[in-house]
């Protein structure tokens, strides 16, 4: 949250900055408008680089098509103020276009075809007739550094709001969601596109107005001023340096690194590009998240709080007493099918996982699915939340067939899972990790502050109301399997698929699990497929259990008449069917 001491700060440095021209400086006015233009271009791409995790390496093709949007529309005869509107809305269209193939790829191969885009922007420039080639683009001489100053502490202080803005709403919990594990915040229900295109169209457009005020005040634009590589990188250094997704990440890296590019220009202009280059390589070998997030910083008691996570910021919310959860109790029709796989077949390769699979599952039951290891357990929890698009076959979900379907619809039709490795956002808090699904389980506004409430109910009913705060990375197995199973039922689902959640628990632990298991199907209606290999967990409470073999079912049908199927002990069970009745 941010403190009233810090609003106070913040106020004075405005008032500082709104001072400066007055001090008659033109040296001073330029070099703050120069760092005010970088944080603008470190923050907004740090919006996609730090918040959603997608380095991309063309944030400065914005700014260029900025500049030069502004720069021909006002050579053109346009009037100024519709110059500042004409470039990003130039802007938002190119980079909502480039949204569509560049989200195609993920990690490097995004970071490295976004860094493409840089010399083609330049090459580009260099021979259309219209951008004046290699001669660029030149406005009638005109002084305007203390006008385009105060429109950039403008800019600059609305980069801040949108930044503070980010870290509070559903819209940025959407971006960390997809930063931490894209496939699982789908099924937690996010929309996975539209949130990356609007973060990706929000930066652009920032960095564009960057762009148009930077071409304004210089009076003079060409290629490689606005595309070339050796400028292109300093914004990206800047994050880094600071801290990629943190709130005084981009002030702190402006702050050092743009002191020491004015060095640079000054003094050693032919090592510049070397030297930021070289900050970037030092930056991953011994600092990769950042210097705000070193020890020494964090242990400061001076600039501890740069360091601070947004988690840390996060609204005191009201949470309703008692061990009830906020799920709705469904009647349940036991003779109606929820679930219903016809023919499902799915292949990787010559290897074929799921074979020709038929499987009902009624309202209100609770399953137990056993199979060895690669028999096709997973796969098949993979086919209904929609990782997986079967071969052939469909899958049927409370009567709506789910081919077509994104993994987030499915989530919202009720379907909610854990994983038999645990996959927490591991950046985020308990809390905030059962917060998300909550928050995007429907289309309407979920706030902040309810799912927070909602999250504490969930953690409370899995023994983690004392680890709200606490990074999901520095739980251990059995509290990361906890907080799955917390962030699945977050879901509210219809029905819940749980993989393997009782392995390494102890007896006691596993008894108390169970229990859960049966709760949530008498007290909440909710129907369970629940994959195990300890026998004696599943007998407690599974109503039938379904054998897997090769991706196809071996056997269907109570837990005592199962393990004693002639088949079923030679495939799987062996011994361990002995004295199980």
């Amino acid at each position: 949250m941010i403190t009233k001491r810090f609003a106070g700060a913040g106020m004075v440095v405005l008032f500082l900055l709104i001072a400066l021209p007055s001090s008659g400086s033109a040296y001073y006015t330029d070099f703050v408008f120069t760092m005010m233009i970088a944080y603008v271009l470190a923050q907004s791409w740090d919006w996609i680089g730090g918040e959603a995790g997608y380095i991309n390496m063309a944030h400065y093709v914005f700014f260029g098509v900025g500049a030069y949007g502004f720069c021909l529309s006002l050579v053109a005869g346009v009037p100024l103020i519709l110059c500042f509107v004409i470039a990003p809305i130039v802007t938002i269209a190119i980079a909502f276009v480039l949204s569509f193939p560049m989200f195609r790829l993920h990690g490097d191969y995004f970071a490295f075809a976004t860094l493409a885009m840089l010399p083609l922007a330049e090459l580009l420039g260099l021979n259309f007739h219209f951008t004046g080639g290699a001669d660029g683009v030149v406005l009638p001489p005109k002084y305007v550094l203390f006008e385009a100053y105060y429109i950039t502490v403008a800019l600059a202080v609305l980069v801040v709001v949108v930044t503070v803005w980010l870290s509070r709403l559903r819209f940025g919990y959407a971006l960390r969601g997809i930063r931490n594990d894209e496939e699982v915040a789908e099924i937690c229900g996010i929309r996975i596109f539209p949130a990356k295109a609007k973060v990706l169209v929000l930066s652009a457009a920032f960095a564009s107005l960057a762009g148009a005020i930077f071409g304004w005040k210089l009076s003079f634009i060409d290629p490689p001023t606005v595309f070339g590589l050796d400028v292109a990188l300093i914004p990206v250094a800047m994050a880094l340096l600071g801290g990629s997704g943190l709130l005084w990440g981009p002030v702190v890296g402006v702050l050092i690194l743009g002191s020491l590019n004015q060095f640079l220009v000054v003094n050693i202009a032919f090592l510049q590009t070397a030297i930021f280059g070289l900050v970037l390589l030092l930056i991953g070998r011994y600092m990769p998240g950042g210097l705000l997030r070193s020890s020494w910083v964090n242990k400061s008691r001076i600039f501890g709080f740069l360091g601070r996570e947004h988690h840390e910021r996060v609204l005191q919310v009201d949470v309703p007493e008692g061990t009830d959860l906020p799920l709705e109790v469904r009647a349940l029709d036991t003779e109606k099918p929820l679930l219903e796989c016809q023919g499902m077949t799915m292949a990787f390769g010559g290897n074929v996982a799921v074979n020709d699979i038929d499987l009902t599952i009624r309202q209100g039951e609770i399953v137990g699915l056993v199979g060895t290891n690669g028999s096709g357990k997973t796969t098949l929890f993979n086919l209904v939340s929609k990782v997986f698009e079967p071969k052939s076959g469909k899958i049927l979900f409370d009567g709506i067939d789910l081919a077509g379907l994104r993994r987030d619809q499915v989530s919202r039709l009720g379907i909610g899972r854990t994983y038999q490795i645990p996959r927490p956002f591991e950046d985020l808090t308990v809390q905030e990790n059962i917060a998300i699904p909550w928050m995007f389980r429907d289309s309407g506004a979920t706030s902040l502050s309810e799912a927070l409430a909602r999250a504490t109910q969930f953690a409370r009913y899995a023994g983690l109301e004392d680890q709200l705060t606490t990074r999901a990375d520095a739980l251990n197995l059995q509290q990361k399997k906890a907080l799955e199973f917390a962030r699945a039922l977050a879901s509210r689902p219809k029905l819940l698929l749980i993989d393997e959640v009782a392995s390494g628990l102890t007896p006691a632990e596993v008894s108390t699990f169970v229990q859960h298991i049966r709760d949530m199907r008498d007290q909440y209606g909710v129907t369970v497929i629940w994959v195990e290999h300890i026998f004696s967990a599943l007998a407690q409470v599974v109503d039938r259990v379904v054998v897997m073999e090769q991706g196809s079912i071996l056997a269907d049908g109570p837990l005592n008449e199962v393990v004693k199927d002639e088949r079923v002990l030679k495939t799987y069970l062996g011994s361990a069917a002995t004295g199980i009745e």
